[in-house]
Formats: structure tokens, sequence, C-alpha cells
């Protein structure tokens, strides 16, 4: 049989092909005993609609954590003095670390959760009803933008940071039942969404630029970026109507139906107990120690970290971007780790130079970085006695690509390596639970990034 043999019509009047055999493998095990057969996805529309989704998943938090330093800690949480100038308050001195901390807690607590009990129901409803929580946490948020907060500060930064909860709590929800919908899917559908997170990120740092560039007014960019943020959740519901008539999608929904239906329960396969999660964690404490490293690294550095990184504002860096603060953190902080991120994940899909026994020697030696950036102008108003060993923005420029850079790549190893070093049977719970390890390295690289900046205070 050929690669381009058809099958005949099926009762309903879809075009279906019969797959080659190299890709047989791909698929059976989702069938459950049928035909091996799988209608087209026709313009790679399945593809597509997932990809967006995976951007929909990370577009309203990315938003959030763009446009913080500027909106937030410079703007709404400023207070006006008698000469009609902006000071600072304990809200903007504590807006970012709350706001990483109440956005990630959730996220935590959900994935902890799930490694033991799973969510029945239908994931297509569950993302819906996600989705219409997210887009209506994003318009909440977007009700204060030209509202005069400042006379109640403190009600505004409590609301906020519910707002974040909520909106990051549900995404998590969103997040894993995107990641589910897709498990029973060729491999490069679940590919999709992860290439939609990355993608996500740098094409958020480019509106963060633009707008910069293009607007003057703090309400007016935070409205574009929120919009934005409203636009894409809506986009993401509205493909559910479509998806849901694709024939590709509904070959595999219904194989994955039927799988259910013949064995076990998914709830009775999924369920772990502590005993199984402690004798997983024992064989696999090696690769959860490297993803938990891999975050925690990347988040005591990216965002905090970088951004009071105080840069030389004769070098060409910061004099290329017009001498504008708010210019230069959105191109050599957010643009630059994005970009950088995105490119290590690919990297690490195409290539694995790194063995998976040698993985934690490079996740070790990445700790590093954190001292390092010690030794930069980082902090300088509260900075104690320890030494600045370099000035230049050549020297944060090479420290930030590498981190960044090898956070993509070391991120992607260290998720792909996990099931080698388990056995087979434990493998999908090393999976979950590398996932909650992922979650914990981000929630305390946030945290430490705090500790770090009294760290430098003293010192």
């Amino acid at each position: 049989m050929t690669d381009t043999e058809k099958a005949p019509l099926s009762n309903d009047k879809e075009e279906k092909v019969t797959l080659p055999m190299e890709k047989r493998a791909e698929v059976e095990p989702f069938l459950q005993g049928e035909p091996s057969e799988a209608p087209v996805d026709k313009w790679s529309l399945v593809y597509l609609i997932i990809f967006l989704h995976g951007i929909g998943t990370l577009m309203p938090w990315n938003m959030f954590l763009t446009i913080a330093d500027s909106y937030y800690v410079n703007y709404k949480m400023m207070e006006f003095t008698e000469n009609n100038t902006m000071a600072e308050t304990w809200y903007s001195k504590n807006y970012m670390i709350s706001q990483n901390v109440c956005s990630q807690l959730p996220n935590l607590i959900l994935n902890f959760v799930n490694i033991f009990i799973v969510v029945k129901g239908d994931l297509t409803k569950r993302i819906g009803i996600s989705l219409c929580v997210v887009g209506a946490a994003v318009l909440f948020t977007m009700s204060f933008i030209y509202m005069d907060t400042w006379t109640w500060q403190g009600g505004f930064f409590a609301l906020t940071l519910l707002s974040v909860i909520l909106l990051n709590g549900t995404n998590g929800i969103y997040q894993n039942s995107i990641f589910g919908l897709v498990s029973d899917f060729p491999f490069k559908y679940t590919n999709a969404v992860i290439i939609g997170n990355n993608f996500c990120g740098t094409f958020v740092s480019i509106i963060s630029i633009a707008s910069t560039y293009l607007f003057e007014s703090n309400e007016l960019r935070a409205m574009v970026y929120f919009g934005i943020s409203l636009l894409t959740i809506a986009f993401c519901f509205a493909s559910f109507f479509t998806l849901k008539k694709l024939p590709f999608y509904r070959f595999y929904a219904k194989s994955e139906q039927k799988s259910v239906e013949d064995g076990e329960s998914s709830e009775e396969q999924q369920a772990v107990t502590f005993r199984e999660f402690w004798a997983t964690f024992k064989e696999g404490w090696i690769g959860f120690t490297n993803v938990f490293l891999t975050f925690f690294v990347t988040l005591t550095i990216f965002p905090a970290t970088m951004i009071n990184v105080q840069p030389d504002t004769d070098n060409i860096l910061y004099t290329s971007v017009g001498s504008n603060r708010g210019l230069y953190i959105g191109v050599y902080v957010f643009l630059l780790f994005n970009l950088l991120a995105f490119i290590g994940s690919m990297l690490g899909s195409y290539k694995q130079v790194i063995a998976p026994e040698h993985m934690r020697i490079w996740v070790y030696i990445r700790v590093l970085l954190i001292p390092a950036f010690c030794f930069l102008n980082l902090y300088p108003d509260t900075r104690g006695i320890l030494p600045v060993l370099c000035t230049s923005n050549w020297c944060y420029f090479i420290l930030s690509s590498i981190m960044s850079l090898s956070s993509g790549y070391l991120s992607s190893l260290s998720m792909m390596y996990i099931t080698r070093y388990v056995s087979a049977e434990r493998a999908r719970t090393a999976m979950m639970m590398a996932a909650f390890f992922l979650i914990s390295g981000i929630v305390a690289g946030i945290v430490f990034s705090r500790v770090l900046e009294s760290f430098v205070g003293l010192f």
C-alpha cells in the first residue's frame, strides 16, 4: 500500500486516508482495535487551533508580567506628592513579588492535587468555562484602568492580587485541560501547545516594545495590553466551535472515548497513592532536581533581578533604545529572555547534546549565574559592601543571554529526560510529578529573588 492510497469514503462522507506504516505506531495505541485510518488535518487547522491555545494559556499572565513594572509598580501603586511628582510606596515596593507569588501559588497547589486526584468531566466544557472565567478576570482588571485608584490604594492592591489569583488558578486548569485534550493526538499536537507557550512570551515582548513607541499614556498602553489578551481568549473560545466540527479532531476524540469505555476508567488509571509518589521520587529524584533547579535559577534572575541591574546609560546597548529605561527593559529584559528561551527550547527539541547522566552537572553549574549577577550593578540604591565587579551593559547582556538560552535548552531536556530516571510503570506518575516540581521551582525562584535583594543589601 502506498503512502498516498486513499480509503473508501465513510458513511458520513468524510474523506479518510490510510496512514503509512511508519506513522501507524503513532496512532495505533489510541485506536483500541479500530482500523488505522485517520482523516487528514486539512490546512493543519487542528494543529493551528492547538497552537493558538498554547498562546492563549499564557497570554493573560504574560501581559500582567510584562506591564507590571511600568503600569503597576511605577504608576498605579505610586503616590502623588504635594508638588505633583510620584513617590514610592509600600505597595509599589512589594507589588512585583506579591503578584508573582499570587500567580504561581494557585498553580502549585493545583498541580500537587492533580497528582493524586483526577477531576472528572468533559475537557472541552472545562476549557470553555475556564476561558470564560479568565476573560472575566481580564475584564475586571480593565475596569480599573481609567479609575482613580490612588485614594484607595490598599483596596486596589488587594483586588488586583485577588484577580491575579483567580486568573492564574483558572488558567492552570485551562492549561492542564489543553494538555489532556491533545494527549491522545500524535505527538506533534502536544508539541504545538509547547511551541505556542514559547512563542507567546516573545510576541508579548514585541507588543510591549511597540506600545512604548506608539503610546505615551500608561492607561492606553494597559488598555492595549489587556485588550489583546481578551481578544486572544475570545479567539480561543470561538475556535472550539470549529475544532469540534473537524473530522481529524473527532476521530481522535472518539478514539480516546472508546479506550475509556473498553478499559478501566481513566480516573482509576491515573490515580496515584502517596506510597507510589514516594517510590517514584526515590527513583527519579535526580530528574526532579534537574527540573526544579532549572526553573529556580531562571525565576530567581528573570525578571526581578534583571530589571534591577542598573544599566550604564552611556553604553551603546542603552543609547540604542533612545536612552529610554522602559524600552531598555522591554528589549534587554523581556524580549531578550523570551526570544532566547524560545530558541533554546527549540534547540532542545532538535538536538540533545547533553546526555541524561550528565544533565545534573550542567544544571548545578548554572546555579553559579545567581552569584554572578550579584557582582553586577544590582540594586545600587540599597547595595551594601558587596563589590561591583562590572558595570558594563555587556556583562549584563552576556550573563542574561547565557541564562536565557540555557533556560530554554535545559528546561526542554530536563522534562524530556524525566522518564529515563524511573521504571516504565512509573513513567506517567513521574511526568505528573515533574510538572509539580516545575511549578515548585518557579515559586521558589520568585521568593528567592526577594531573598537575593536582601542579601545584596546586607553585604
